[in-house]
């Protein structure tokens, strides 16, 4: 039987994983506490004079997709972003797709606006639910945002 790690603990080792890549890059990583709404890192250069807002998102396992608060929700300033983490058995790693906050709010949008299940429970007056999907469901972006992950280092802007 496969032992499963509680979703509090995989998300602090994702967020905990997110900030020692970025270390290791050469920026200056800072996990907020865990009741800091909306940013999990924040992410400086050495100098201090330009800076990033991280979200992460973490799967125990090979996940197709993440789930997204709504749309309104999603921070989508010049300066933040996603950072999505799934755990790859195989391979003993995690694997990282990193989104624009402009781009996340597209995809939530798009899954709010397309999914049959939303476009349903929408015209009941019911609640609906957002998703960040890779592989079939991403249509080739996700390679782009996998890309992002492995070679990002803060923006100058």
């Amino acid at each position: 039987m496969k032992k499963t790690v509680e979703n509090s603990l995989i998300g602090a080792a994702g967020v905990y994983h997110v900030a020692s890549e970025l270390s290791r890059r050469g920026l200056i990583a800072l996990p907020t506490i865990r009741n800091t709404k909306g940013y999990d890192i924040i992410v400086a250069n050495p100098e201090g004079t330009h800076y990033a807002n991280i979200d992460v998102k973490t799967s125990q396992r090979r996940v197709g997709y993440w789930p997204m608060p709504s749309s309104i929700a999603i921070r989508h300033g010049q300066n933040d972003f996603y950072v999505l983490l799934r755990w790859v058995e195989k391979e003993r790693r995690f694997e990282g797709f990193m989104l624009t906050g402009i781009e996340a709010k597209e995809e939530v949008v798009r899954w709010e606006n397309e999914d049959p299940y939303n476009v349903k429970q929408r015209s009941e007056g019911k609640p609906t639910w957002a998703t960040i999907a890779v592989g079939k469901y991403a249509n080739g972006r996700d390679e782009k945002w996998k890309d992002r992950w492995e070679t990002w280092v803060l923006p100058l802007a």
